[in-house]
């Protein structure tokens, strides 16, 4: 009776997510509650996973503020935000507890990426040139975020606006990243230092 009971509440889940988002893919499970701004901007694709208390918010005026691909794994508390730019995940990918993401510029995270526990991800900044008038006066400045495929971010990382790290890279813990990192790469530190590359990584293309 109660596996009986807890197939017929997720189907019921299941089917509201279902009416509410742009798409929900096949056998994909969202836990309860998640948290939706602008549902019908969010894609989800098949065989994904939500966890409690994930808050995907797709507040942009594009047609998807948020798309998710095949089994991607999205775990306690995490933010996506569109913010007036657009979040978009690859294939296979994983966001551990707590992480922000911050998509005023564009955020675009490939394919197996793994991203550790409290990382954040901005792509807005403020101005602040002048002295004179408060800082919340004048103005912000966005940038995108690109995570190409096979990245490893790992906890407390903080990647700003403007950045590219490279396929295969590796980010320490607490690492600021505020340049970009080339694939294959290891980078440590604060700001974030180029201080390895992993053993046997293949050779990109035009490089010497």
């Amino acid at each position: 009776m109660l596996s009986y009971m807890g197939k017929f509440l997720r189907l019921l889940v299941r089917s509201y997510y279902r009416m509410r988002l742009g798409n929900l893919g096949d056998q994909s499970d969202i836990a309860v509650p998640v948290f939706l701004s602008y549902p019908m901007r969010i894609s989800i694709g098949t065989h994904c996973h939500f966890a409690r208390n994930v808050t995907l918010r797709a507040n942009t005026e594009k047609p998807l503020g948020i798309r998710i691909g095949n089994h991607v794994r999205v775990h306690e508390s995490v933010l996506l935000a569109a913010n007036n730019g657009s979040v978009e995940i690859g294939d296979r990918s994983w966001l551990s507890p707590y992480c922000l993401v911050y998509g005023n510029g564009g955020v675009k995270i490939g394919n197996d990426v793994l991203i550790g526990p409290r990382v954040s991800i901005n792509t807005v900044s403020h101005h602040t040139e002048r002295c004179d008038i408060p800082i919340n006066e004048q103005g912000i400045y966005c940038a995108p975020v690109v995570i190409e495929d096979d990245v490893w971010i790992g906890m407390h990382a903080v990647i700003l606006q403007g950045v590219t790290i490279g396929r295969g890279a590796i980010i320490g813990a607490g690492a600021l990243v505020n340049k970009d990192v080339p694939a294959w790469s290891i980078a440590l530190g604060i700001p974030a230092r180029i201080t390895g590359r992993r053993i046997n990584a293949p050779v990109e293309a035009g490089s010497s």
